[in-house]
C-alpha cells in the first residue's frame, strides 16, 4: 500500500461529449486517487476514456465537444471541478502539468522552442533567464541544448520535440505530471531512455505521474499501480506486481497475453479478437461481454460494480 500522502482523488467522474443534438456518455463513473511521489498507468485499448478521462482532470475538454457531467476532482482539499477558470489557469502547467501524446501539435510551429518556453514561464510569472530552460533541455537528454533553444519544432525530431516537451513540463517544478502516450512519437530504441526519463524526473523531484498507455509493457516498466480501462469504466485496479501476477479481470489477462506474445517474438501473435464498444454501444451490461471468454447470461443483467478487494479493485462478476 502507498503510503505518501493523497494527492489527487477523482471520485464517479462523468463525461460526456456531444453528438449532433444528443450528448453520448464516454466516461461512466472513473475514479482514480494518485498519492505524492506515485507512478499511476492508466492503460486499455484506444477508446476506452483513458484521454478523456485525464484530460478532465485539468478541465481541458472544450465546452463546444463535451461537458463534465457529475462528479469531483479533489486536488490538495480543493475540488478542481468547483473552480472558476481564472483560478484554474493557475494550476495548470504550474500545479499539474501535461505532456500531450502528440508533441508536434503542442508547440507552435512558427517559434523557436526556447521563447515558447519562455512565453509558459512568463504565464505562471516566474522568473526566468535563458540558461534556465537550457539547463532543462540539458536535464532530460537534449544534445547541443544552445543550439536547440533557437530552433523551429520542424527542425527537430519527434524524439527531440518529446523531450521539448518534458522540459516545459517540468520547468514549474508540478506536483503531478500527466503524459498521454509518452512513447507513441519515438520509435522502438528511444522508448526505454523516454521511460528512464520520467523515472529520473519522479526519483529527482518527488513528482507523482500519471502514464496513460494501451502498451502493457509500458506500465510494467515505470508503474508503481495499474489502473485498467474498458468501455469508459475502470474494469480493475492494483499495485504493477498484483496486476501483472495475479489479474484478476479477463480483460487485463487478455493484455497481459498480447503483450506476452509480442515479447516471446512468436511466430503468430496473440491478439484479443473483436473491437471494444463505442459509446453509443454502451448499455447496462458488462462491456467486456462480446469479448469475454467467461461470459454468462449474467453479465448481461447489469453493469458489474467496482468491488474493492483487500488492496486490489475489480468489476467482473466471474472474477478469479
Amino acid at each position: 500500500m502507498y503510503m505518501k500522502e493523497l494527492l489527487l482523488e477523482v471520485n464517479k467522474l462523468k463525461v460526456s461529449f456531444y453528438n449532433n443534438e444528443e450528448s453520448v456518455q464516454v466516461v461512466r463513473d472513473f475514479d482514480l486517487h494518485i498519492h505524492r511521489g506515485e507512478i499511476v498507468g492508466l492503460l486499455g485499448e484506444s477508446g476506452s476514456g483513458k484521454t478523456v478521462s485525464a484530460s478532465s482532470i485539468m478541465k481541458l475538454i472544450a465546452e463546444s465537444d463535451g461537458k463534465i457531467d457529475s462528479g469531483s476532482i479533489i486536488y490538495n482539499d480543493t475540488d478542481l471541478l468547483k473552480l472558476p477558470e481564472r483560478k484554474l489557469r493557475f494550476i495548470r502547467g504550474n500545479k499539474i502539468s501535461f505532456v500531450f501524446q502528440n508533441p508536434s501539435t503542442s508547440l507552435h510551429p512558427y517559434k523557436k522552442v526556447g521563447k515558447q518556453l519562455i512565453r509558459m514561464l512568463k504565464a505562471h510569472r516566474i522568473p526566468w533567464y535563458t540558461d534556465l530552460i537550457i539547463d532543462a533541455f540539458r536535464e532530460v537528454g537534449i544534445t547541443d541544448p544552445e543550439t536547440v533553444f533557437n530552433m523551429y519544432p520542424h527542425q527537430l525530431s519527434g524524439g527531440q520535440n518529446q523531450r521539448i516537451m518534458i522540459a516545459r513540463s517540468i520547468l514549474c517544478r508540478p506536483e503531478l505530471l500527466i503524459a498521454d502516450e509518452p512513447t507513441s512519437s519515438v520509435d522502438a530504441s528511444l522508448r526505454k531512455k523516454i521511460l528512464d526519463l520520467f523515472k529520473g524526473i519522479n526519483d529527482k523531484y518527488d513528482m507523482a505521474l500519471l502514464i496513460i498507455t494501451h502498451d502493457f509493457d509500458v506500465a510494467k516498466y515505470i508503474c508503481d499501480r495499474i489502473v485498467i480501462m474498458y468501455g469508459g469504466l475502470v474494469v480493475e485496479e492494483g499495485s504493477t506486481t498484483d496486476i501483472t501476477e495475479n489479474p484478476l479481470h479477463p480483460y487485463t489477462k487478455e493484455l497481459i497475453k498480447c503483450a506476452q506474445s509480442l515479447d516471446n517474438e512468436e511466430e503468430i501473435i496473440y491478439s484479443l479478437e473483436g473491437m471494444p464498444p463505442t459509446p453509443l454501444e454502451f448499455g447496462d451490461k458488462c462491456p467486456f461481454y462480446n469479448r469475454c471468454n467467461k461470459a454468462t447470461d449474467k453479465c448481461l443483467e447489469r453493469i458489474p460494480e467496482l468491488e474493492q478487494l483487500q488492496n486490489r479493485k475489480v468489476r467482473c462478476i466471474h472474477r478469479s
